[in-house]
């Protein structure tokens, strides 16, 4: 009996391509995150040190430039940290949407792997039906020789 092949394997071969390409495109998305999470939290950092060193010169007196100068940098600090929880939101909705694109993708590629398991039983069971026919026809072919054998003699 000839070699399994399984009929639908190009397009399990491309479905698992897509599948990794989906994969890379969430990990892009995630590492994207993870860096403006990172970006949040050193801003509100600088934020939080802005104002403790503003605070500690307020007591010890400062100039209505040094104010002024402080409260633009604070506002400024604030719409960045606005600007990247905006951007986390976004990249947390792209994140989800890419999730259902990859289990999607890994449905397909479950789907057809259940597939070939299928065929590939398939074939087993097909290939121990020939062999037993072989066997069973080998075993009558030397019972006619025999008996052929015998009628001759």
């Amino acid at each position: 009996m000839k070699k399994f092949h399984f009929t639908l394997d190009k397009l399990l071969d491309f479905k698992g391509q897509v599948l990794e390409r989906e994969k890379n495109s969430l990990a892009s998305l995630n590492a994207q995150k993870a860096e403006a999470l990172e970006m949040k939290a050193a801003l509100e950092l600088e934020m939080k040190e802005a104002q403790d060193d503003f605070n500690y010169r307020a007591q010890k007196g400062i100039s209505a430039m040094e104010m002024f100068i402080f409260k633009e940098h604070h506002n400024t600090l604030r719409l960045q940290i606005e600007d990247i929880k905006a951007s986390i939101v976004s990249l947390d909705a792209a994140v989800e949407r890419q999730l259902g694109v990859v289990t999607e993708a890994s449905k397909e590629v479950k789907s057809l792997e259940k597939l070939e398991e299928k065929q590939l039983e398939d074939y087993k069971f097909k290939a121990a039906k020939a062999d037993e026919q072989f066997i069973e026809e080998y075993v009558n072919g030397a019972s006619v020789r025999a008996a052929m054998a015998d009628s001759a003699v």
